[in-house]
């Protein structure tokens, strides 16, 4: 007998939105300011995810059922268990084996999604690109789609992602974000991108000139500390 997906996902996506309700305000969820840590039904749905990746039927899945996953995925970010995307380690979920075509799957799937409920997944998937180590033409194409979102975030790590699987126009993209995006923590992620990743110190001379006429204190923070070393 098959899983019946489609009523597992909607009840888990319903019962979220129902304890939101109660325990926040209506502007307090459209601004995405709860703590979704202190959900209590998380371990049910971990649990789910971790059968749906034992029986390989993520491929199962249709666009309404990809939209409800990604969405308890985008509430879990800050667990970080079902997408690893806080840990290092190269494995890409920590409760079962994600596979890259799966992971591609979802990756593939969130960026598509519009609606800022969707944002903390798809930082997560921008983020855990990084694990990869090379630039399949799909993941380009998933990450320049992450990329080009309106959440700052998602760019930023995107960005980042791009930068380390060696992206060709990643010059071209970095100084876009650099002119394009006017916040401190942006900048901090370009300079990261060619320091850690791109590693030209010419470059990196010319982006910290850059940064003379930039406020921002943590941005200047960084770039004593790249100046120091």
């Amino acid at each position: 007998m098959m899983t019946d997906h489609k009523t597992i996902l909607r009840d888990f996506v319903r019962a979220f939105k129902k304890w939101l309700s109660a325990h926040h305000t209506p502007q307090e969820i459209q601004d995405l300011h709860f703590d979704d840590t202190s959900y209590p039904d998380w371990k049910s749905i971990e649990n789910y995810f971790s059968g749906l990746l034992a029986a390989q039927q993520i491929n199962q899945l249709d666009d309404e059922d990809l939209a409800n996953l990604l969405y308890l995925i985008a509430g879990h970010w800050d667990v970080g268990r079902m997408i690893a995307w806080l840990s290092a380690a190269p494995e890409l979920s920590n409760i079962g084996h994600l596979s890259i075509d799966d992971f591609l799957i979802l990756a593939r799937a969130v960026s598509k999604l519009h609606g800022a409920e969707y944002n903390d997944a798809k930082s997560q998937f921008a983020s855990s690109f990084k694990k990869q180590d090379k630039l399949t033409p799909e993941t380009e194409d998933t990450l320049l789609e992450l990329y080009f979102c309106s959440d700052e975030y998602t760019k930023r790590l995107s960005l980042l992602s791009l930068a380390k699987l060696g992206y060709p126009d990643i010059r071209e993209l970095l100084k876009q974000s650099w002119e394009m995006v006017d916040e401190e923590y942006h900048k901090i992620g370009c300079l990261q991108a060619i320091d850690e990743y791109i590693k030209d110190p010419v470059l990196l001379n010319e982006y910290l000139a850059l940064t003379a006429t930039e406020t921002g204190d943590e941005l200047q923070k960084y770039v004593a500390y790249l100046k120091n070393r």
